[in-house]
């Protein structure tokens, strides 16, 4: 994703679904809108927070959504003035400090297509209504009408530049720092092998050294395993309809593959995913 918050879905929905179940990513989620219906939400894996439904399988290739976004869930910095209201205080002022906030309500800032830079308002907003205070560090609010969560951090000089609105590393940072910190993000979140081949590229000298780690840790630069454990949950969570989906789509591949018995698989499995719609619809 880029600085943004919300970008529209562009790639197949149920490839992209899949592709979140299965993954290792955690800095967004998957949102489906639709008129008068429930936000549906694929957030990572292990997230207990989220408050709506998974989308099911079956839903996401019938398309039964108007639009669907990533959302970014990754946290941002700000700068945030907060008005100091205490009795002692002869005519008020304000204390600038750095604030730290993300998306806590991916399906509301979907829908709003909240902007990263409405954010610092919002926050200031809330913190005036709340009365929050720079001594009440690290203590987290929630903004419910924009769908974003932030946490005051320490005082700053009055000087202080706010950041620039779409950058989601910390303002000091120049463009050359900040393009470097998504270019080494990339590459650790890609695992071990984009980190192996970035020292390779580093320090080619050393190609013995790295494969002899290789070697050693091979299990590391195998993901098999977790990929079928996270195969095996998925399926294990489907439903006959979704089950029967899955292994139509299979079909339909091992068809385009070229494989032989392919085609008779298609159609019998089809034909159990036809009779299987059938039971399930009559009363």
């Amino acid at each position: 994703m880029t600085g943004a918050l919300v970008e529209p879905l562009t790639a197949s929905p149920l490839r992209s679904l899949l592709r979140l179940r299965l993954g290792s990513r955690v800095d967004r989620a998957l949102v489906f809108l639709a008129t008068g219906e429930e936000p549906r939400v694929e957030r990572p894996r292990h997230d207990e927070t989220c408050p709506y439904r998974s989308p099911s399988l079956t839903m996401v290739w019938r398309r039964a959504f108007d639009r669907a976004y990533w959302v970014s869930l990754v946290d941002h910095d700000a700068v945030v003035d907060l008005h100091d209201h205490r009795a002692d205080t002869w005519h008020g002022g304000t204390t600038r400090v750095s604030a730290t906030w993300w998306v806590s309500d991916p399906a509301l800032v979907a829908r709003e297509r909240l902007p990263v830079g409405d954010v610092p308002s919002w926050i200031a907003h809330d913190a005036a209504r709340r009365s929050v205070r720079a001594d009440m560090a690290p203590m987290e609010f929630q903004v419910p009408e924009v769908g974003v969560s932030y946490r005051i951090g320490r005082s700053l000089p009055s000087s202080v530049p706010e950041p620039s609105q779409t950058a989601d590393m910390p303002f000091v940072w120049g463009d050359e720092r900040r393009a470097a910190y998504r270019f080494y993000r990339e590459a650790v979140a890609q695992g071990p092998y984009s980190l192996a081949g970035l020292w390779l590229l580093h320090h080619p000298d050393q190609a013995r050294e790295v494969l002899d780690w290789t070697v050693q840790n091979r299990t590391l630069l195998s993901d098999q395993a977790e990929w079928e454990r996270s195969l095996v949950a998925l399926l294990q969570g489907l439903g006959a309809e979704d089950r029967g989906f899955i292994g139509v789509k299979l079909a339909e591949l091992l068809s385009s593959m070229g494989i032989p018995q392919a085609d008779e698989t298609l159609r019998r499995v089809e034909s159990a995913h036809r009779r299987a719609g059938r039971r399930a619809a009559s009363p």
